[in-house]
């Protein structure tokens, strides 16, 4: 049988005999990674392939369907490699929340660090109307999504305040919070997940943007924004009941928000200042289908981040850790910031 596994050093499989017991696969992986000592862990949430149960056999458990995760045993070489003074970090003794800003430059180091595919030089050519569909790269530093919507928004006031001279994400998080703190008994904490005050402070500090300021700006610009997944390919429309004239299109990668633009076929394609960023609402489905296409160029590429189950390891202390849940409390409560996730190539 075959058994996929990921670890600090990267991903690989074993061939096993179809009769191997779980002793027989913790010492060839431990023979594989030398790593040295190794802990297994699979599942989700991750549960650790216990010692004691070395005399089970792999294929009861279902291992063979798994991907197991490899953490190396607190004393294995991998952490008595001594790092230098300038590089250690104290963890606080009594951990606390950290404050909102604190969190929000840790949620743009965590998108900052993960290691995926390229989206560089994506484009779908679109024979019928001569131009391509291509993918502007937002940078990762927390403003993604904002900054995504806002180059899409040009020449649109927003109802009931005035225009800023220009769509930037700090502009665009002002006019959300001043709808949140404008409508307290439609954005509550039940809303909101959190007390509106803090939520409110938070999306000043930096924090990611997600559906909620999705909707906000599709309302408060009267503009239908569809978020396509990469992965799942799923199209998410906020404000599609809306009747609005226009719609744009954004790109989720699981952690991260791009651009969709249509371009002239001639001359350079990073000529952004001439995309076209919004279409007439009737009719969408050229456009839409032809996201797909670009969505399918970026699953081929990796460029995509699955939120539940990927696997990244600290930079900083070499622990495995799986999901964003997982990552956002280990940076605050360690302080260490960079991961790089660790693909599943097997």
């Amino acid at each position: 049988m075959r058994i996929r596994f990921r670890g600090p050093s990267g991903a690989g499989f074993l061939e096993l005999d179809d009769d191997a017991t779980v002793g027989h696969l913790l010492s060839a992986l431990t023979a594989e990674t030398g790593a040295g000592p190794v802990v297994a862990k699979f599942g989700w949430p991750l549960q650790t392939l216990a010692t004691d149960r070395a005399h089970v056999p792999v294929h009861d458990l279902g291992l063979q369907r798994e991907t197991l995760t490899v953490v190396p045993v607190d004393g294995s070489e991998q952490h008595e490699k001594q790092p230098s003074a300038a590089s250690i970090i104290t963890a606080p003794a009594q951990p606390s929340a950290a404050p909102a800003s604190d969190a929000a430059s840790l949620d743009a180091q965590l998108a900052a660090n993960l290691s995926y595919g390229s989206a560089e030089d994506v484009k779908v050519e679109m024979p019928e109307s001569r131009t391509n569909l291509v993918l502007r790269v937002m940078p990762d530093d927390g403003d993604c999504m904002f900054t995504a919507v806002g180059g899409a928004l040009g020449g649109l006031i927003p109802a009931g305040s005035s225009a800023p001279n220009e769509y930037t994400p700090a502009a665009l998080r002002r006019i959300v919070v001043e709808i949140i703190r404008n409508d307290p008994t439609k954005f509550d904490a039940n809303f909101l997940g959190i007390p509106p005050d803090r939520y409110c402070s938070r999306l000043l500090d930096g924090m990611w943007g997600g559906g909620i300021e999705l909707s906000i700006l599709s309302d408060i610009f009267r503009v239908e924004i569809c978020s396509v997944d990469v992965q799942t390919s799923k199209t998410y429309h906020f404000g599609e009941q809306q009747d609005y004239d226009e719609f744009c299109v954004v790109i989720y990668s699981g952690v991260h928000y791009d651009r969709v633009a249509e371009a002239a076929t001639e001359g350079d394609m990073g000529m952004v200042d001439f995309d076209v960023t919004r279409w007439n609402a009737v009719g969408n489905e050229r456009i839409l289908r032809r996201t797909q296409d670009v969505c399918k160029i970026l699953r081929d590429r990796h460029y995509y981040t699955s939120v539940s189950d990927f696997v990244v390891v600290c930079n900083q202390c070499h622990d495995i850790l799986q999901g964003e849940k997982a990552i956002a409390q280990h940076a605050r409560l360690t302080g260490h910031s960079g991961s790089t996730e660790i693909a599943d190539t097997a």
